[in-house]
């Protein structure tokens, strides 16, 4: 047991507010603490991330150098696509690269990219508005034989 009798008066009583405040915020979360701290335990592996993965096949009368920079421009977007209103890149992260699968079950698909997005709207944005993506996907179109997207939320079935 703890001996308070030295203890004084005024420092009771901004343990016992501080007590009674943290109180409030653990049974009551009026801020929203806990549900947002809590939801990845409710939903393990769930996130509100989008990937988007294109799948191209590149024309095959196209030479190395034709594809290597449409390719370079594909990355290039991370730095090139900015968010309307902050005007700061958006998009988390861009890889991909020429495919290597010994599977043989490409269907004809010569390259692969993924772009990672903080959420669907952040996506949306890009798919349907941003300008930098938009002018590419005219510039890529002559270029390609076939494209493939898919997009997913990580652990959403």
């Amino acid at each position: 047991m703890v001996n308070v009798s030295g203890a004084q008066p005024h420092m009771l009583r901004i343990i016992i507010a501080l007590f009674c405040i943290l109180s409030v915020f653990l049974f009551f979360d009026p801020i929203g603490f806990a549900s947002t701290m809590n939801h990845h335990l409710a939903t393990p592996g769930i996130t509100t991330a989008v990937t988007h993965v294109v799948l191209f096949k590149f024309k095959p009368e196209l030479d190395a150098a034709a594809v290597d920079v449409a390719c370079a421009k594909i990355l290039a977007l991370k730095e090139n696509c900015f968010a309307p209103n902050s005007q700061h890149a958006y998009i988390r992260s861009i890889t991909g690269g020429r495919d290597n699968s010994p599977e043989s079950l490409q269907n004809g698909m010569t390259h692969a990219f993924v772009v990672q997005f903080e959420n669907t709207d952040d996506r949306n944005y890009y798919v349907e508005q941003d300008p930098a993506h938009l002018a590419f996907k005219k510039e890529i179109e002559p270029l390609v034989e076939k494209v493939t997207v898919l997009d997913y939320i990580n652990g959403v079935f």
